[in-house]
């Protein structure tokens, strides 16, 4: 090398990487908690739904927050948080299939655990109070655009695409501080995680968990049969969830081979 030219400047490793993802995650953790507190309050004035749509406002306000303070240290943009390639419009039908089936996977192996490791009143009313604004609307767009957005993206470009998946699905389940429903969203964060890299659109993902919080939310209110009780399913609801499941992983790899797959650190397909 001439002593007179410059030295190349090293490019910078994709942002976050795994470490810093877990600063990510406590910060968001952090101001999320911290404006969600006024929620608690009017809560406790009993104005629920007031304290409902806070608790909406929290969540947003402290996961935009995240994003103002992060995008900008990794050098993105906000459009990297939130993608939105075009979506077929085939993606949305067979999405609600394939959601149907594991939903019903879902709930099974959730009757299991719970007889396996009996949930304890306190955590049963925990998960039953939850505020449907911030269960179908809140936490679908708060958690898609941090773990599938900001760092999916980050994660698929310093580990490739299956460990990218893993890696922020496995953030996603611990952050959840359930051991009973560990499974359950380890599967769900799977499914999104390869949902967001297969279409390259934020949205389909939004679209599948606001799904799955929505039942949830019903099968509670309507307190619908194995859906909202811990009794084992029969047969024929496992068999269908999984043949449901399989048909619409399917059909959704069908619609979208077509669509470029994603820059990934080791080319991987998904």
């Amino acid at each position: 090398m001439n002593p007179s030219e410059p030295s190349p400047v090293p490019t910078p490793r994709p942002y976050p990487g795994f470490a810093q993802s877990l600063l990510v995650v406590f910060l968001w953790t952090l101001l999320t908690w911290l404006l969600t507190l006024p929620s608690l309050r009017l809560s406790d004035l009993n104005h629920p739904g007031w304290a409902a749509w806070t608790l909406l406002l929290g969540q947003l306000g402290g996961t935009l927050l995240v994003l103002k303070v992060c995008l900008p240290l990794g050098q993105k943009a906000w459009k990297d948080a939130c993608p939105t390639a075009s979506v077929p419009l085939g993606v949305w039908p067979v999405l609600l299939v394939t959601m149907a089936g594991l939903i019903l996977v879902i709930s099974g192996v959730d009757g299991w655990l719970a007889h396996l490791m009996p949930p304890s009143a306190w955590i049963r009313q925990t998960l039953t109070k939850v505020s449907w604004p911030s269960a179908v609307l809140g936490a679908p767009l708060a958690e898609e655009s941090l773990f599938r957005g900001l760092i999916l993206g980050g994660f698929v470009l310093r580990y490739g695409a299956r460990r990218a998946i893993a890696y922020s699905t496995l953030l996603f389940a611990f952050v959840h501080l359930n051991p009973w429903q560990f499974p359950t969203v380890l599967a769900l964060g799977m499914a999104l995680g390869w949902l967001t890299l297969r279409t390259g659109s934020l949205w389909p993902a939004v679209f599948a968990h606001a799904l799955n919080n929505l039942t949830v939310a019903l099968a509670q209110a309507y307190r619908i049969p194995y859906l909202a009780d811990d009794r084992f399913q029969p047969f024929w609801m496992w068999a269908l969830g999984f043949l449901l499941l399989g048909l619409g992983l399917a059909a959704l790899a069908r619609v979208t081979s077509d669509l470029p797959a994603p820059e990934s650190a080791a080319g991987e397909a998904v």
